[in-house]
């Protein structure tokens, strides 16, 4: 009982050490701090934003879900948008025998002035100000169906009377495909932006710099695609009406004002993004230059070992980048693959589940070894990561060769921009890993050794930047210098008014010599003189400045007697007390009870 109870005690205590320790390095400087609250309100409030977007696409994923069920459209063909023409083919477009047929176009691109074209351009030109028209959204459990003399399903009528004949419905499949991956890009951006938050809490409690360069990457990344997801929605929007509510449904609007509520639900994540990325940067200048004076100023090494060790820095940056891209962009092919209408013609299913599902398990360790094995220069683990990379840059390549990954690829965009950075992210790696190999057994482990052990220790590690850097490196510590460029000005009064005392030049110092460097003399044995003697040696009388020196006998007698310092005249005083000369020691031999020789040995 009384083990358990310590045993509980001190994995609190433990647990406590470490929040203590997470708090210490998060409140280091004001913009660690900064740094940390910035991540974690961002995360907050774009997983709020992406959550409402998510809602938002789901929505309306049920609206047209229910249209499709209740006239048993069977999703045998695929329908997609490609140079604003709605095709519709029997397999993937690639194929001999796709059969693919234009459906519907928003100009025929002649030069007539038929009534196609009018009615094109009427749609496109008078496209904004029709958007602003209130249409009633249609549901489905108002909608009834109209079927054939032989049951099939003929149309749906809604409640307003109006029939909707089955090409208005199958349309519908293009629409559906489109907010199911506009569904998966909102998974896959909210699983990013918690992905990004915990990124920055590494920056700051491993001082990391390829951390603090992914993290970076991360937002100019996330940006970039919110930014471009607004454009999109309002292509799509404008495909929508132009093609399915203005010509193949004639007039009738499934969504009603969906649009305008995504819109105004994107717009804030555009926006938050931005300002997110601007602090963001600014921070990470701060902190980089105060982890990058002490990664390199802490240890000294070569300019050839820091140029390795800025590339295994980048290598570090790609490894943390792709744990996440490659693992998302295999995550999102698979979801593609697997549902819509792509599921049902696509061939050799299985097979391409089998490689990505490997590809997928693969890709954490690949990214772990990466880390690791560089740094450590472990060339079994090399070995292994190599293989890995290799297997994933091949499957990656070969990949691109199977039409069906190519029609995923070039309808949509956002899993085109994961592909193309993950697969740049993949050769980065493979490259400078093998680079990296060649640089093995010059030094960079005990390079990063030493940096860990001064990380680790109980005290802050010493780092004296230069002159010139002082200042602005003690800004971005946040505190001021404790050097004092002034000492004379923080001296007291009277200590200030005294000039200070400098030694004298090395070539006016006196040279003297004693019994200590004459190598032709015997050992000299001397015994300490008690405090007591000092009153009776300064009352002896002055010795000359060359007296005779003692002989062996003489100072083994002088062990027994008291040492005597004299203290001669001012000048000699003071010309053995300058820095640098020897301090004479008188020895008399007094135990015969007459005057000895006195010996002047200068320590």
């Amino acid at each position: 009982m009384f083990s358990q109870s310590v045993r509980s005690f001190t994995k609190q205590a433990l647990q406590w050490s470490r929040i203590k320790l997470v708090h210490q390095r998060i409140t280091l400087t004001k913009f660690t701090t900064l740094f940390f609250y910035l991540a974690l309100f961002n995360c907050i409030i774009l997983i709020a934003l992406q959550t409402v977007a998510f809602v938002d696409n789901e929505d309306a994923t049920e609206i047209i879900t229910g249209f499709l069920n209740q006239a048993n459209v069977t999703q045998d063909h695929i329908i997609y948008i490609s140079n604003n023409e709605l095709l519709k083919c029997k397999d993937l477009p690639s194929l001999s025998d796709a059969n693919c047929e234009t459906w519907l176009q928003e100009d025929d691109g002649d030069d007539d002035n038929d009534s196609n074209d009018s009615k094109s351009r009427r749609s496109l030109g008078g496209f904004f100000s029709a958007r602003s028209v209130s249409v009633p959204r249609h549901h489905s459990e108002n909608a009834k169906t109209e079927k054939y003399s032989n049951g099939t399903i003929s149309g749906l009528e809604l409640d307003n009377g109006k029939v909707l004949d089955t090409s208005c419905i199958q349309s519908l499949i293009w629409l559906n495909d489109v907010i199911h991956d506009s569904m998966a890009e909102d998974v896959v951006t909210l699983v990013f932006q918690i992905w990004l938050f915990f990124l920055s809490l590494a920056t700051i409690l491993n001082e990391s710099l390829p951390h603090l360069g992914a993290a970076i990457a991360g937002h100019v990344l996330v940006t970039a695609w919110a930014g471009y997801r607004i454009r999109n929605t309002h292509k799509l929007r404008e495909h929508y009406q132009e093609l399915i509510v203005h010509q193949v449904c004639e007039g009738v609007d499934f969504l009603g004002a969906w649009w305008d509520v995504r819109t105004d639900h994107t717009i804030p994540i555009l926006v938050f993004n931005v300002i997110a990325f601007v602090l963001a940067t600014y921070l990470a200048t701060r902190l980089y230059r105060v982890y990058a004076r002490e990664t390199f100023n802490r240890v000294r090494a070569s300019p050839r070992l820091h140029k390795i060790y800025k590339l295994v820095l980048v290598l570090s940056v790609c490894v943390q980048l792709s744990g996440f891209f490659t693992v998302a962009a295999t995550a999102m092919w698979l979801d593609k693959a697997s549902t819509g209408s792509i599921n049902r013609v696509a061939k050799h299913l299985v097979l391409y589940r089998a490689v990505f599902s490997t590809m997928a398990v693969l890709e954490i360790p690949w990214a772990i070894l990466g880390w690791i094995c560089i740094r450590s220069e472990n060339r079994r683990q090399f070995w292994i990561f190599a293989g890995i990379s290799v297997l994933l840059l091949a499957s990656s390549s070969a990949i691109f060769a199977s039409p069906l990954y190519q029609f995923i690829f070039q309808t949509w965009p956002f899993f085109a921009s994961m592909t193309i950075v993950s697969y740049l992210l993949i050769l980065v790696i493979t490259v400078l890993g093998v680079w990296s190999r060649t640089q093995f057994g010059k030094g960079l482990p005990e390079f990063l050794k030493e940096e860990e052990k001064l990380e680790g220790a109980d005290f802050a590690p010493v780092y004296i930047p230069d002159l010139k850097d002082r200042k602005s490196f003690d800004s971005e510590k946040g505190h001021g210098s404790d050097i004092d460029t002034e000492p004379i000005a923080s001296l007291p009064p009277l200590l200030a008014s005294q000039p200070l005392h400098k030694p004298p030049p090395a070539e006016k110092r006196y040279r003297t010599s004693s019994v200590y460097s004459d190598i032709n003399r015997d050992t000299v044995k001397l015994s300490s003189t008690p405090p007591l003697a000092q009153a009776i040696l300064s009352e002896q009388s002055p010795v000359s400045d060359c007296p005779p020196t003692p002989n062996r006998s003489n100072f083994e007698t002088a062990s027994r007697s008291p040492l005597s310092r004299t203290p001669g005249d001012r000048s000699e005083r003071s010309r053995n007390s300058l820095p640098g000369n020897p301090r004479p020691i008188n020895i008399q031999e007094s135990s015969s009870g007459r005057p000895g020789r006195t010996g002047l040995i200068r320590i």
